[in-house]
C-alpha cells in the first residue's frame, strides 16, 4: 500500500512539474509578444513625429493694381497633401496693391504661421508709349466735383493703356473751401505736381436789368427826337 502511495505521489509531482514548466514557457512567450508590441508602438509614434509638414512660401513682385490670387496653391513653393491643403489659411490683408511697397503675407497651419513677401511696384511703361506728362492748372468754384479721369489733368493725349498706369492723388484738395491746392499724378516712376484753384462762386448779373436800361435809353432818345421836331 505504501508503495502504491509513493508511486501516485511521485507521478503527481512529475505532472505538476511538467505543468509548471509548460506554464513558465507560455508566460515567457506572452511577455515576449507584449514587449514586441510595445516596441512597435514606440516605433510607429516616432515615425509619426518625424513625418512633420514642411511649408515654404513664394515671394512675389507685382505691378500696381494687379489682383491677388485667392488660390493657396499659388503661394506655396512646396507640394502638400490635400489634407494639409484643406487646413491652410491664407492672409493677404496687409497687402495694398494700389500702393508701391513691400508687404508681408502669411499662411497658417496647425497653429504655426509661415510668412512670405509681396513687392508692389509701379507699372512699367513700354518704350513706344508716353514717357513724361505735363499737368494742367485747374480752376473751379466751391463745390465743383473733380473728375477721377487722369486725362482731365494732363495736357498730352492719353490712351486707355497709359491712363491705367497713372495714379491720381486729389487727397489734399478741399473743394468746399476756397484756396489754392496741389494734386499729383504718379506715372512711369515719377511724381508730377499740378495746381488746383478753388474760388468763391462769382455773382451773376440779371440780363433783365441791362435790357430795361437799353429800352429806357431808346425811349429817351425817341422823346428827344420828338421834342426837337416840335
Amino acid at each position: 500500500m505504501n508503495k502504491q502511495v509513493r508511486i501516485i505521489v511521485t507521478a503527481s509531482l512529475a505532472v505538476l512539474g511538467i505543468i509548471c514548466i509548460i506554464s513558465g514557457v507560455l508566460y515567457n512567450n506572452l511577455e515576449s509578444n507584449r514587449t514586441e508590441q510595445k516596441v512597435l508602438v514606440v516605433v510607429e509614434k516616432k515615425q509619426e513625429t518625424n513625418d512633420e509638414v514642411t511649408i515654404k512660401l513664394k515671394d512675389f513682385i507685382l505691378e500696381v493694381d494687379t489682383p491677388l490670387s485667392v488660390k493657396i496653391t499659388d503661394y506655396l513653393d512646396t507640394a502638400v497633401s490635400d489634407e494639409v491643403l484643406a487646413n491652410l489659411k491664407l492672409d493677404t490683408s496687409s497687402v495694398n496693391v494700389k500702393e508701391p511697397g513691400t508687404y508681408n503675407y502669411s499662411i497658417t497651419y496647425n497653429k504655426k504661421t509661415y510668412n512670405g513677401i509681396i513687392t508692389i511696384k509701379e507699372k512699367t511703361v513700354p518704350d513706344n508709349t508716353l514717357q513724361s506728362i505735363t499737368l494742367k492748372t485747374i480752376n473751379i468754384t466751391i463745390g465743383t466735383a473733380l473728375p477721377t479721369d487722369p486725362s482731365f489733368y494732363v495736357i498730352e493725349p492719353l490712351t486707355d493703356e497709359v491712363k491705367s498706369m497713372m495714379l491720381l492723388d486729389l487727397s489734399k484738395v478741399n473743394i468746399n473751401q476756397a484756396n489754392n491746392y496741389q494734386y499729383t499724378i504718379t506715372y512711369n516712376n515719377s511724381i508730377y505736381t499740378g495746381n488746383i484753384s478753388v474760388t468763391e462762386t462769382q455773382p451773376t448779373l440779371s440780363t433783365d436789368i441791362g435790357q430795361k436800361e437799353s429800352i429806357t435809353q431808346q425811349d429817351d432818345s425817341i422823346n428827344n427826337d420828338i421834342s426837337n421836331q416840335n
